[in-house]
């Protein structure tokens, strides 16, 4: 069967994006670039990156999916495009993980050791 892109004989054809749609997505774009600044000026805490890194997912999954028409594209392409925001997850699910648990350390641990005195003329 012949994917989107191709016909029978195997002659490759341009997809075309309805102007409507486009104007929507940019408008979209536009919509969530405010959101993402209105939002930068309250502190959620912990949550800051997480609520920018969600927004910025989703503004390149519509760039993504309507400008560089991954929407009608195989599914290959889809499962490659997927499985490169698990592995952007998993990248800043372990980074926050190492980032909240740095202060539990013991702190006897955090004392620094005494050091010599190494007035002059005194032996080491």
């Amino acid at each position: 069967m012949a994917s989107h892109a191709n016909d029978a004989s195997g002659i490759h054809h341009a997809h075309v994006v309805p102007t409507k749609m486009l104007l929507g997505v940019l408008m979209a774009l536009f919509f969530l670039t405010f959101i993402t600044v209105e939002v930068s000026r309250y502190d959620f805490g912990s949550f800051n990156m997480l609520i920018a890194m969600g927004i910025a997912a989703v503004k390149a999954s519509l760039v993504m999916a309507i400008f560089m028409h991954l929407r009608w594209d195989t599914a290959m392409n889809n499962i490659v495009f997927l499985g490169s925001f698990i592995f952007l997850a998993l990248l800043f699910i372990f980074t926050l993980g190492d980032y909240a648990t740095r202060g539990d350390t013991n702190p006897i641990f955090l004392e620094h050791a005494p050091l010599p005195d190494i007035s002059p003329g005194k032996p080491y």
